[in-house]
């Protein structure tokens, strides 16, 4: 780690979970000084017990570059070996209509596998880190307002303030506090003040994005061992760890085994939330597993039957922003993670575009060494950011936005066609790359990318030292490195 006292920033990073804990990791391992105020507190986090991540090949690559992952994923999560699509017909078995086999040429391709990993652990994991690397963790601080600097004395300090009117003050906020995010509404504010147009945004991304306003969902925790005692569930553990994944009349259920002890079951609205939905904290007790089942009488009998071995569901409601900016205007504040995302909780990318806005940021800002070049060059490190996630965040929220709708058509022309089309690829076995690569091509895209190659690829085209006296990028003067 880099000497903090010859190359430091401030940053306070709001909200504990894996966002804010991977963004505080990468800033403390460069030598920032970094706090963590998450409002829960300790014990209520090593309790929780609940919920599952999914690791894409694109979150693979960065996770690996911590220290112990290969440990980690040894000890606590489980390799998944493709998706299989399944058609739900009430009072019928349900019917495999697609899959997608993650071959291992293609993913050798990729240079990474996909995982399940129940979220306690992989947090846990992050956490260890930020301790033994010095980053500050503050429990029991909810965060109720950020002060921000207001021309013309836009270099003052920042504040985090709690109910309590305690403050913390640093250099620049990372809001990492989640889809009900505190920070967001700094950004919101500044949105609906100015009105701006996202130039970076093709229209059908736009539609795509505004069909839904609110994505609502679902999450169930089963332990392996019931799914071990019941001789119709038990076959769900054997052989290949698939994605399974179930298609209703408005919604999906996607179930896997996360680990050695843990199975989870996760339904998603393709549509708009239901009268009496309700949104509900990560940390909360939960909802009797009832509540699931409700929204599951036209699936399979294995499905309600694994729904009814799980004693709390725990919902979410997210409401989709689409945010033209990431960064607040007077670059000090800056959102990651679901605070900054409309990428259901329940999809492929959750969790993998926290770790890209992390590592992207952390790049950036790793590029200077004293500390008079990073406050010069903070408001650029921070456009770049903006540039950089951009583009790759708005691609990756239609393309989950795109596979949610798709997987809870109603019945109808639409859903026959999506099913004579997944059908095709139950006969790909011995298919060649190309043809693998042809069918499989939009989701496959997602996973063909390294937050650190494009913050490379950047410097290199708008940043490199040659190009640095004169600079002028996104309305921020860049100074020289000199």
């Amino acid at each position: 780690m880099t000497d903090s006292s010859t190359s430091t920033l401030k940053f306070v990073v709001t909200g504990g979970g894996i966002a804010g804990l991977i963004c505080a990791y990468l800033l403390r391992e460069i030598g920032h000084d970094v706090v963590v105020l998450e409002k829960s507190s300790r014990k209520e986090q090593v309790t929780s017990d609940h919920g599952g991540v999914r690791i894409p090949p694109n979150m693979m690559r960065l996770l690996q570059a911590l220290p112990r992952t290969e440990e980690l994923l040894e000890a606590k999560a489980s390799k998944c070996a493709g998706i299989l699509f399944h058609q739900c017909k009430e009072g019928e078995r349900a019917e495999l209509v697609g899959k997608m086999d993650f071959a291992q040429e293609v993913m050798n391709d990729l240079g990474c596998d996909f995982y399940f990993i129940p979220h306690k652990d992989l947090h846990e994991h992050l956490y260890t880190l930020c301790i033994e690397c010095g980053v500050n963790l503050i429990h029991e601080f909810e965060v109720v307002e950020v002060q921000t600097s207001k021309p013309p004395n836009g270099n003052g300090p920042l504040r985090v303030m709690n109910k309590s009117g305690d403050f913390v003050t640093g250099d620049i906020i990372i809001g990492a506090d989640g889809k009900n995010s505190v920070v967001r509404k700094i950004l919101l504010t500044e949105e609906d003040e100015t009105e701006e147009v996202d130039s970076n945004t093709s229209d059908s991304e736009k539609s795509s994005l505004s069909t839904i306003k609110a994505i609502v969902g679902a999450t169930l925790s089963i332990p392996i061992s019931l799914l071990k005692s019941d001789p119709e569930l038990e076959p769900l553990l054997r052989g290949e760890n698939h994605w399974m994944v179930y298609m209703g009349n408005g919604t999906s259920i996607a179930m896997a085994r996360y680990g050695p002890d843990l199975y989870l079951l996760d339904l998603t609205y393709g549509q708009h939330p239901l009268p009496g939905d309700k949104d509900s904290e990560w940390l909360a007790p939960g909802t009797p597993a009832q509540s699931v089942l409700d929204k599951a009488q036209e699936y399979d009998g294995r499905v309600q039957k694994l729904i009814n071995l799980g004693k709390r569901s725990h919902w979410n409601i997210q409401t989709v922003h689409a945010l033209p900016r990431y960064v607040s205007k007077l670059n000090q504040v800056v959102v990651v993670g679901d605070a900054a995302h409309s990428m259901y909780i329940n999809g492929t990318h959750n969790t993998a575009a926290s770790f890209e806005d992390a590592f992207t940021l952390s790049r950036l800002f790793s590029r200077f060494s004293s500390t008079q070049q990073l406050k010069s060059n903070a408001s650029f490190f921070l456009n770049s950011y903006q540039q950089i996630q951009q583009k790759r965040t708005r691609a990756m929220e239609t393309s989950e936005m795109n596979t949610m709708l798709l997987l809870g058509i109603p019945p109808g022309i639409e859903r026959e066609g999506r099913n004579s089309g997944f059908k095709l690829t139950l006969h790909l076995d011995g298919a060649d790359d190309a043809t693998l690569e042809r069918v499989w091509a939009g989701y496959v895209a997602q996973f063909d990318y390294d937050a650190r190659d494009a913050v490379d690829e950047w410097w290199m085209t708008w940043a490199r030292p040659g190009n640095r006296d004169s600079s002028i990028i996104g309305g921020v003067s860049v100074i020289s490195t000199q």
